[in-house]
């Protein structure tokens, strides 16, 4: 019998009042594109799965201005760099928001 592999979650503390879709959430300061968060759930792709890589959207600190990044990108669903990690609810509320705008339908 084969199993199909799904990604683990962050540990509920970590995701606390985030969709379901959102697999983790990071935070790399010295960065242009700054914030990183890993979907799965509702988002996962068969496809992509196959080789252990998940959706995920990078973005910068205001995504929206002209000088702004936000881009989806694939990243191996093990990629979880610990000493990056941050709360779902720690992360600013217009980049909550953008995710949430960015990964569901209108």
């Amino acid at each position: 019998m084969t199993q199909c592999y799904r990604p683990r979650r962050a540990a509920a503390r970590w995701l606390e009042g985030a969709p379901e879709f959102v697999l983790d959430c990071f935070d790399h300061p010295k960065m242009a594109d700054r914030y990183t968060v890993l979907f799965g759930g509702s988002l996962l792709d068969s496809d992509m799965l196959k080789n252990r890589r998940v959706h995920c959207l990078s973005m910068s600190n205001q995504p929206m201005h002209p000088q702004g990044v936000s881009y989806w990108a694939e990243a191996e669903s093990s990629w979880r760099p610990s000493h990056y990690r941050v709360r779902w609810l720690d992360l600013p509320q217009h980049i909550r928001e953008h995710v949430i705008a960015r990964a569901t339908p209108e």
